[in-house]
């Protein structure tokens, strides 16, 4: 059965087990601009309404990442595309407003977890920790929904994320077996998006200094505010010892209306698609720019693709070492070995991310502190291909693809394969699997998109589409492949999704009948 996980203290209650009975819904009702698109074409982000290209009775929502005539990868859950005639990938940002729509809770004061509860399930939920014996942080005011800094010597509050905090797994659907996640690696799939926010409310006497600290994989970035109202944005390699100040390069620095005494402003600090920012009162005070931090494609993809190349690199080591131990051979294996440590230490450092808050000077009080990360998209394998390529009784949608599994390479249209080096299919747009999305000027009905959901690990999307229905354009006129799988062709998308009129709703005491309007979730969709 599936579960519904708290993600504040990851908590999971079975579909409609006790102790407190949690039951499937069968999600909102949507209103859907059918017409939008015939004024405008859709844009990256949009959130679409469009016919399942694997049963066109039945509809899907999902968010548009891909445009006729990109090409479109996954890298490290970050979306990179190249438009038409274009080489160099790039990442695909998000406007602020669909960004602010799929930051997901990772912690929040202030929903504090039932240790009762955690105790049921031998559970060790994520939180605050102070570093050191000091105690110039109270961190159970209010119930812990409150931390309190009372100076004037520095102090630092780190976030133990437990098991799952930095994976992208989802509050529902979650699958019974956790350590594989659906279409998540456990290991690989890390991430390091984040945004932190509080409401600081300065005490009554003295300068201050606030400090918001990022570590992901090998750079640290940290956003510090003082009292006078000067901000600035920081960077630091991981190397580098973070309590060195010479060691820490200033990207930018701004100066904001001074922090008052008693009064409390919201503050944030965010590190998303290639890009940190520094929040003062809702609104973006700095950026860092793409000279100073977007490392491009080839590193993402040294690092999406680090735990593969440190396990070739030990099956290098032990064929090296079943060899003759002549000086080549020797040669090649202390070289190896150096390359192994050198991807170890970096794996060492993918695995340990970390947020940290510090402060030191006048007391302060932190509210509503509050951890985010970004959607993570996930690269899944196609799952039984052979068996498709062989089997039979599966349904008329899984004819086109076991047509074109058995055809020649060169006659498969625009479908193409690719597999991992374990042998396993690569899903379509995933890391080291890009699909190419094709314009069709002459019909433009035909114009391809991607589109992936929001719940990466649980989305059943187009990177794992392996289904066509039997209504779709599947061939041309001459009978030779036509539609690719993975993408929505413009003549299924139904419209833009706008507006959520009829949230799931609550349900009726003893029936359980969820009829009761839950008109606090009516909502736009971004």
């Amino acid at each position: 059965p599936s579960r519904a996980r708290c993600p504040n203290c990851s908590f999971a209650y079975r579909d409609g087990e006790p102790p407190r009975p949690v039951f499937s819904s069968g999600g909102d009702r949507v209103l859907v601009l059918k017409y939008i698109y015939d004024f405008a074409p859709p844009k990256p982000w949009d959130v679409i309404v469009f016919k399942n290209p694997q049963n066109n009775r039945e509809n899907y929502i999902k968010r548009l990442i891909g445009l006729p005539g990109e090409t479109i990868q996954i890298v490290r859950g970050d979306i990179f595309y190249r438009s038409k005639g274009q080489k160099d990938w790039r990442v695909r940002r998000k406007p602020q407003a669909a960004q602010e729509t799929m930051w997901q809770n990772v912690f929040t004061n202030d929903n504090q977890p039932d240790r009762a509860m955690l105790d049921v399930q031998g559970v060790v939920g994520p939180g605050w920790q102070r570093v050191g014996s000091g105690d110039v942080w109270d961190t159970d005011k209010f119930g812990k929904r409150v931390f309190a800094f009372a100076g004037p010597g520095r102090g630092e509050l780190v976030f133990n994320p437990g098991p799952t905090a930095f994976r992208p797994t989802n509050g529902y659907n979650a699958p019974e077996d956790e350590q594989h996640g659906g279409n998540m690696d456990m290991q690989k799939d890390i991430c390091t998006d984040w945004k932190l926010s509080t409401v600081l409310m300065p005490g009554k006497t003295g300068e201050f200094q606030f400090d918001m600290t990022f570590t992901s994989f090998d750079e640290r970035f940290r956003a510090e505010f003082r009292s006078s109202g000067e901000v600035s944005l920081m960077y630091q390699p991981r190397g580098a010892n973070p309590a060195d100040a010479k060691a820490w390069t200033l990207w930018s620095r701004a100066k904001v209306a001074p922090f008052k005494p008693g009064q409390g402003r919201e503050i944030a600090f965010s590190v998303v698609d290639f890009r940190a920012s520094l929040w003062v009162d809702g609104q973006a005070v700095l950026h860092s720019t793409d000279e100073q931090y977007n490392h491009g494609y080839a590193k993402a993809i040294a690092r999406a693709t680090l735990k593969d190349r440190l396990d070739a690199l030990e099956t290098d080591i032990e064929q090296l070492l079943a060899k003759p131990g002549n000086a080549e051979t020797k040669s090649r294996l202390a070289q190896a070995r150096a390359n192994r440590a050198k991807l170890r230490k970096q794996w060492r450092w993918y695995q340990t991310p970390g947020v940290k808050i510090s402060a030191v000077g006048g007391p302060m009080e932190l509210w509503h502190v509050r951890l985010q990360r970004d959607v993570y998209y996930t690269s899944p394998i196609l799952r039984d291909i052979e068996g498709l390529r062989s089997g039979g009784g599966l349904g008329r949608q899984y004819d086109y693809i076991r047509k074109l599994l058995n055809a020649p390479a060169n006659s498969a249209g625009p479908n193409s394969w690719k597999k991992n080096a374990y042998g396993d299919y690569l899903g379509w747009g995933t890391t080291g699997n890009p699909i190419h999305l094709r314009e069709w000027p002459g019909n433009h009905d035909l114009d391809e998109y991607f589109c992936l959901g929001d719940n990466s690990p649980q989305s059943f999307d187009g990177r794992g589409w392996t289904a066509a229905a039997p209504s779709l354009r599947l061939y041309d006129k001459n009978g030779n492949f036509q539609y690719q799988l993975g993408t929505v062709p413009r003549y299924n998308i139904l419209g833009r999704a706008m507006f959520v009129y009829w949230p799931a709703g609550f349900r009726l005491p003893i029936l359980n009948w969820p009829i009761v309007p839950n008109a606090g979730r009516m909502r736009l969709i971004k």
